[in-house]
């Protein structure tokens, strides 16, 4: 597939199963994000991988986001032990802010962004769905914590990764008039 085709059919897939991308497919998908725009080459990402039994862990963190926020019903605890287990592969995209005097954290979460865009792409240039999720995981400093990121940094985005299942979601074009002016 052609970048050109990769950007104008990428389409979030949200029902995803194994195989996953092999270590060096990763690897690729890795090396993509950290070619994102980048002012000042700070490099504010951290990239976490999270597969196999290494999901349980991390529903289980979602798990106790939940409780210690003081949700008790059991339906949404035991949704939330079940969310990693969507796709064989999770990436984790977290904004690590470096201290610059004209680089804003705005602009660095940005790049982050960016970073897991790209990843995005190449997992579907590599033949692989993915969708990307945020929600209240990601800013959670519980679940920031248990990733390994410091106090300060916020998950940009879980990017699940995995094979499709199932048709893909039709995607309405809308006319770029709607969406374009000119100055």
């Amino acid at each position: 597939m052609s970048t050109l085709d990769t950007l104008l059919n990428r389409n979030s897939h949200p029902r995803l199963t194994g195989p996953g991308p092999d270590a060096t497919q990763l690897q690729m998908i890795l090396q993509a994000a950290s070619r994102a725009p980048d002012h000042g080459r700070l490099r504010p990402w951290r990239f976490v991988v999270i597969a196999g039994e290494r999901r349980l862990s991390l529903g289980e963190c979602f798990r106790e986001s939940l409780a210690l926020k003081g949700v008790v019903d059991e339906a949404q605890l035991e949704k939330a032990v079940k969310a990693p287990l969507r796709a064989p592969l999770l990436v984790a995209g977290l904004l690590h802010p470096v201290e610059h005097e004209k680089i804003s954290r705005d602009e660095q979460g940005h790049a982050v962004a960016a970073a897991l865009h790209a990843a995005q792409l190449a997992a579907d240039a590599l033949g692989f769905g993915c969708v990307w999720r945020t929600g209240g995981y990601a800013t959670d400093p519980h679940v920031v914590e248990a990733l390994g990121g410091d106090p300060g940094d916020q998950v940009i985005g879980f990017l699940y990764i995995g094979t499709r299942e199932g048709p893909s979601k039709l995607l309405v074009e809308e006319p770029l008039e709607s969406l374009v002016s000119y100055f």
